[in-house]
Order: structure tokens, then C-alpha cells, then sequence
């Protein structure tokens, strides 16, 4: 039986992740194994991550005790012993929607052409999300890039292009792997509507882009209502 392997991300922020796993736990129906890669958090978070293995048997945590290796070595971990035929790099601060790993494994099964898949839209300093469009199709935006905080694909994408760029910062360990996919004529995308929301960007509100459907039909993409998150900011 088909199934999709959720590659977790953890180090600290207990709270954070506790609520976006109820989300997952509340919203997924598609058939998933839970694999949460623990990369040295603090023993309250370690704690937490136990009592989820207690109480969810599809859940997997690999601890990485010693000190924080960074996230495409823990990408790539849990990659290599995911069983699913679709893979999912998932931060802990993310809410999903309803129905998002069904949505998302449709969009990936017909469309092969989509390499690697988002889940929400985001704008970014300083080109606005209507610039980052390189296609619209009926349930899809092809797009330059998008942040690396969810990225889905089908398994053989991953073995076709081979592992993550394993390095100790924090932003960047998934371009080089996009840029390969995207070399190799597979399109970058994006739901035409968010199938999660990203709590650790900006101030105040999730949603980055509004969008606003005007009488031509068109998408268009106003100002976001609060400063968004700059890659690099101290």
C-alpha cells in the first residue's frame, strides 16, 4: 500500500512543535509513517518526543544527542530509512490545513513533472510572489524557488538526484538539491491555495501573501500586512 514517509525536524521550541503535531495528527488521513529527526534538543523537548513514540506507532524519532549537525544531515537520515513512496522534509512550526498530504500527493501523482513540491506561498525581499511565477496551471504554480521550510516529492526524485547539501547553517541545505531537480527539467511548485501555514515567519499573522482575485481572473498579490522574514537578519 501507498504511503507518504513525514520527515520531522526537531531541536527545542517543545510548544512550537506539540501544536503543529496536533495539527498533523488532526488533518492527515493519507496513509503517512512518522519519522521525527531530533538534531541535540534540551531534555524537555527529548521528553516530549518520547511521549509521542509512546502514544503514535507510526511514529520514529532519531536522536541526535551529541551536538546540532544541521539540517540536510538530518534530512538525509531520515530519508534514507523512510519506507513511504513519497518523502516530506516537514519544520516543526508548521499548521496544516485539512486534507493537505491528500492534496499534496494528488498534485505530485498528476503532475510528474513536479519535482519538488511546497506547501504554502511566501514573499521574500525583494521580489514580490507574483515575480517568483514562472507558470500558473489549474491547480498549481510553477515558481523559481520557495522556502525550504516543507518540501514533498516522490521517492524516486530523491534516489534520482541523490542527498541533501549537508552543511551546519541553517538556511540553504535545499538549494543545491532543488537546483539539480530543476536542472534535470522538473518543476518547482506551489498549491494554488496553502495546504500549511509557517508560525515562524513574521510578526503577527501566518498568511504572507493575500491574494486578491480580480475581475479578470488573474491571481494578483498585494503588499503582505505585516514585515516578512529576511534570510539573514540578525
Amino acid at each position: 500500500m501507498n504511503h507518504a514517509s513525514l520527515c520531522v525536524l526537531s531541536y527545542n521550541r517543545k510548544e512550537v512543535m506539540e501544536s503543529s503535531l496536533k495539527t498533523l495528527f488532526a488533518n492527515t488521513r493519507y496513509p503517512y509513517e512518522l519519522i521525527i529527526l531530533d538534531d541535540g534538543s534540551n531534555r524537555f523537548t527529548q521528553e516530549y518526543l518520547f511521549k509521542i513514540v509512546r502514544e503514535h506507532a507510526a511514529a520514529t524519532v532519531l536522536f541526535n544527542t551529541d551536538r546540532n549537525l544541521g539540517i540536510g544531515i538530518a534530512v538525509n537520515r531520515g530519508f534514507q530509512i523512510a519506507r513511504g513512496n513519497y518523502l516530506f522534509k516537514l519544520d516543526a512550526d508548521l499548521m496544516y490545513k485539512p486534507g493537505w498530504l491528500t492534496e499534496s500527493v494528488r498534485l505530485l501523482e498528476q503532475h510528474r513533472e513536479i519535482g519538488c513540491l511546497g506547501l504554502f506561498k511566501y514573499w521574500h525581499k525583494p521580489r514580490i510572489f507574483s515575480e517568483n511565477i514562472i507558470n500558473t496551471f489549474s491547480d498549481y504554480y510553477e515558481v523559481v524557488d520557495f522556502v525550504g521550510s516543507a518540501i514533498g516529492m516522490r521517492r524516486e526524485v530523491y534516489e534520482q538526484f541523490g542527498a541533501w547539501h549537508e552543511t551546519e547553517h541553517s538556511f540553504g541545505e535545499d538549494k543545491q538539491f532543488k537546483l539539480k531537480v530543476q536542472a534535470g527539467g522538473f518543476h518547482m511548485a506551489l498549491p494554488i491555495d496553502d495546504l500549511a501555514e509557517n508560525v515562524g515567519f513574521g510578526e503577527y499573522k501566518t498568511s504572507l501573501i493575500k491574494e486578491i482575485h480580480m475581475d479578470t481572473g488573474k491571481h494578483v498579490y498585494n503588499t503582505p500586512v505585516k514585515e516578512p522574514l529576511i534570510f539573514g537578519r540578525k
